[in-house]
Formats: structure tokens, sequence, C-alpha cells
């Protein structure tokens, strides 16, 4: 006997304890597995890190800006940045999402139910000497609670506890009425093939972890371009500005030249067509220089587009004056160390590489989706009655009413053509990602050999322009001797003028192009950030 009770007691122990060790794993496995709960509020920082300082002077009538105050500008201002960043953000919620699905439900259900039937028994009711009794009435109350949860290895793990309140009338076999029967049962079901395993169940967070890199990579490569432009529209905004001065300065000339022209004519030293010709030469000029000034508010505009100015009140109409100057510093750039470097540091290959990854993965999960369906469930379950609630508690939790189950389901559909057709599919998707990827470091190459041979070719043209311009100084310069001991006419001196003029415009233009184009090279490599020392903040987001 006192065996028997022992035995018993160690039965309740293990299956009290079971119980409770499931409840527990169940409420507390999110930590356990993944960390602590993403807060309520996902906050992704600047782009622009605390250590980028902008230093701007301004007088709400002119704004004195480098290019690299321009580019931090635009950083924090840009639409296209705001846009990118707001992408990440969504990510990190789409990986929520994909977690949510281990959350822990709680099911609450209530029942009644009545019923009053007649029962051909005599033994229950029914008919005696053909009066027919009472109807047989039986009412139940259930309430039934159960939590549960899913867990990465695929199975389904579930806590329930049940009360049953039942009354019958007639009740000539009953010992209790009404009565109640309460239940209290642990179990789980384990997927055994489709849907077992620990890369199955999490494939679809692995893909949303994924996806924030690629939307990180997808911000990392819009900062970059934003910051390609800015540097192309501010030197382009120089190159406005030195068009101007070409301009004023082949003005300055020409006036110089009708002033020299009027001197003469009045002392009868030069006949009077050459004040026409060297009026006309001033016409033209003037005209130049209103078209660069058109030219300079159009550069100007592009710039404040980039950087997001127009829609600031106070300093849109500001005057921006740039403070880096177009000075030609010739390097020596390697093809090789640029590919290889383009090759490393650019976010556009970042991101066709995790696609490339991700559907991997994806093809790895329609796969498993080939198995049939083999589940294992098993569970303990304890038992009681009595009859009132509190007696059926207690009875629930005796030494007494323990039982066990186990079952194993095997199910598959017939052909099976939806899977195998999915797993297919994915296959042919991953071997696009992987062609994706190899056109994408074709065109990286492209790029990065077409941006050093601008630098090159760039190079030269400073070089070339800087001789034509050096020798239309000396052809004016010989052009205004000869007129002025009477050699020859002020329409050639106006000619070496307006020589002088495109060549001194062709050698800003080169640099221009130059400066344009090592910032392009920059955006080649993915090496535009380091060039302007900017770091962002992204990598933390």
């Amino acid at each position: 006997m006192i065996e028997k009770i022992v035995k018993k007691r160690s039965l309740l122990y293990r299956g009290t304890l079971f119980v409770s060790l499931l409840l527990s794993f169940i409420l507390n496995y999110q930590k356990v597995s993944f960390g602590s709960e993403d807060k309520s509020t996902m906050q992704i920082p600047s782009p622009i890190s605390p250590e980028n300082t902008i230093e701007i002077t301004s007088n709400m009538e002119f704004l004195s800006l480098g290019v690299r105050e321009s580019i931090l500008f635009a950083l924090r201002n840009n639409l296209d940045i705001e846009i990118s960043r707001l992408n990440l953000i969504a990510s990190d919620y789409d990986i929520t999402v994909e977690k949510a699905i281990y959350d822990p439900i709680l099911l609450l259900t209530g029942s009644i139910q009545n019923s009053e039937v007649p029962i051909n028994s005599e033994l229950v009711g029914g008919f005696v000497g053909g009066i027919v009794f009472d109807p047989f009435i039986e009412r139940g109350r259930t309430a039934d609670a159960v939590i549960q949860s899913l867990i990465p290895t695929g199975a389904t793990i579930a806590l329930e506890y049940n009360i049953f309140r039942d009354f019958v009338d007639p009740n000539r076999f009953r010992f209790l009425n009404p009565s109640f029967t309460n239940f209290i049962e642990a179990r789980i079901t384990q997927p055994l093939l489709r849907g077992a395993g620990l890369f199955y169940n999490r494939s679809l967070i692995f893909i949303a972890q994924n996806n924030k890199k690629i939307s990180l990579a997808q911000f990392k490569t819009t900062v970059m371009d934003v910051s390609n432009f800015v540097q192309e529209a501010y030197w382009n905004f120089i190159g406005a500005l030195e068009d101007l001065k070409v301009a004023k300065k082949s003005l300055e000339r020409a006036e110089d030249l009708l002033r020299k022209n009027k001197i003469q004519v009045e002392a009868g030293t030069l006949a009077p067509i050459e004040i026409i010709d060297a009026e006309a030469g001033v016409a033209s000029r003037v005209e130049a220089v209103i078209s660069a000034k058109n030219f300079i508010k159009d550069s100007e505009d592009e710039l404040k587009r980039i950087m997001n100015l127009e829609n600031n009140e106070i300093i849109s109409d500001a005057t921006i004056i740039p403070v880096d100057a177009p000075v030609f510093e010739p390097k020596a750039v390697e093809m090789k160390d640029a590919i290889k470097t383009a090759m490393r540091r650019r976010s556009e290959l970042e991101e066709f590489q995790l696609r490339v990854e991700n559907a991997g993965i994806q093809t790895r999960r329609r796969r498993n989706e080939l198995y049939p369906q083999l589940d294992f469930t098993g569970g303990i379950r304890y038992t009681g009655l009595g009859g009132t609630a509190s007696e059926a508690n207690d009875s629930t939790f005796s030494e007494d009413f323990q039982g066990e189950f186990f079952e194993l389901t095997l199910s598959f559909p017939l052909g099976n053509r939806s899977a195998r057709a999915l797993y297919k599919r994915s296959k042919l998707e991953r071997r696009q990602a992987q062609m994706d990827v190899q056109r994408q470091e074709l065109d990286i190459v492209v790029e990065v050999r077409n941006s050093v041979r601008a630098v090159m070719t760039n190079i030269e043209r400073v070089r070339a322009t800087r001789k034509a311009r050096e020798l239309a100084e000396e052809r004016l310069a010989a052009e205004e001797k000869k007129f002025e001991v009477g050699r020859t006419t002020s329409l050639e001196v106006l000619r070496a003028q307006e020589d002088l003029a495109t060549a001194e415009g062709n050698e800003i233009r080169a640099i221009v192009d130059y400066k344009i184009s090592v910032g392009n090279l920059e955006r080649a490599k993915g090496t535009i950030l380091d060039a302007y020392d900017i770091k962002i903040d992204a990598e933390s987001a």
C-alpha cells in the first residue's frame, strides 16, 4: 500500500513539474531565443554621425558653402535620403512581424448546452403504462482556457485547462448531480518531416533580416548617389561662376579697345569704322555676360534643389557663395586597384549578394515542403471529478487520475504538383539572382574603367587647354602690339580677344570636368564618403 502511494505521488510530481516547465517555457521562450523584444518605437539615427559638423556662414542673404558642407547639408535635408531612411525603419518592423509567429496565444472558450429530449428507456425515463414521463433534460456548462505557442523546431506546445458542469434530470444512475469534470493537459505536436527543423521555421526571419541589410545597402547607395549629385552640382555651379568671370574679363577687354579706338579716332589716327567694330564686339560680350548670369542662377537652383533648400523659407533665396576653388591637382589612378576597391566597397553589389542568399534560403525552404506531413503528438493529462468546482479541482490535482497519450499522423498530397512547381521556381529565381550579381559586377567594372579613363582624359584636357590659353594670350598680346603700330585692325584684335575668352572658358571647363570626374570615380569605387571625410550611422540602425 505504501509503495502504491509513493508511486502515485511520484507520477503526480513528474506530471505537475512537466506542466509547470511547459508553461514557463511558453511564456519565456521569446526572451531565450530572440533576446529582448523590439521596442514599440523604432529609431533610425540621422545618416550623419555626430562627429560630422557643418560650419556654414550665412547672413540670410549669402550662404558660404564648400563641397563637404554642401554634401552634409544635403544628407540632412534631401528627400531621397529621408525616403530611404523610412524604408530602413519599415524593414525593422518586418523582422518583428516574422518573429511574432512565436508569440504565445491565449484561447478562452465558454459554452452552454441545454437539451430536452424524449428517451425511449424505462431505465432513464420513457413510457410506463402509456403515460409519458417528463422529458430527459441535460444542461452543460463548459469553460476552457488554452495557452499555446509555436517554437522554432516547428512544434506547437500547449497547456489547456477545462471545466465542465453537467446536470441531468431524471438522474437514476449518477452519484453526483450536478457534477463537475475538470482536466488540465499539456501537449506537444512536433512535425517530423515537412515543417520540421530550426532552419525551416526561422527561414522567414533570416530573409527579413537580410531584407533589412538590403535596405541598409540601398540606404548607403542613396547616400553616395546624393553625395555625388551634390559634388557635380557644386562644381557645375563653380564652372558657371568662372564662365561669368571669363565673360566679364572679355567684356572689359572689348570696352578697353573701344575706349582706345575712340581716342585715336578723335585724334585722327584711326578710321571711324574701327569704332563700329569695337562697339559690335562690346555688344556681343554683353550678351555673353547676360547668358552667363542666367546660367549661374540655373546652376544655383539645381544645387539648392539637391540640398532641399527651396523648402527652407529662411535661406531658399540666399545666394550661395562657394568657398572651394577649382584647383587642378592631378593624381595618378591605378585601374586594377580601383576595380578591387569597388568590388569590396560598392553597396549595390552587397545588395545583390544578399538577394542570392535570400533566394538560397527560399530554395531550401521549398525543398522541405516537398516532404509528406508526419506529425508526432504527445502529452499528459490530469482529470478530476466532483460535486462542486472546488472538489473537481482537488480531484484533478490528486494522486489518482493521470493519463498519457501519443499519436503519429501521416498525410501527403497525391502528385504534390504545387510544392514541386514552387521548388523548381525557387531554383530558377536563385539562378537569376546569381546572374544579377555577375551582371552587377560587370557593370561596376565598366563604370570604374570609364571613370578612370575620364579622370586621365580630363588631366590631359586641362594641360592641353592650359597650353591653348597661354598661346591665345600671346597671340592677343601680339595683335595688340600690331594694332598700336597700325599693322592690323580692331576686328583682328576682337577675334584674338574672343579666342582667348574661348580658351579661358575651355580651361575652366576642363578643370571643372576633372573635379567632377574625380568625384565620379570615388562614387564608382564606393569611397566617395571617405573622400570627403563623411561618416554615416546607418550601420548602427
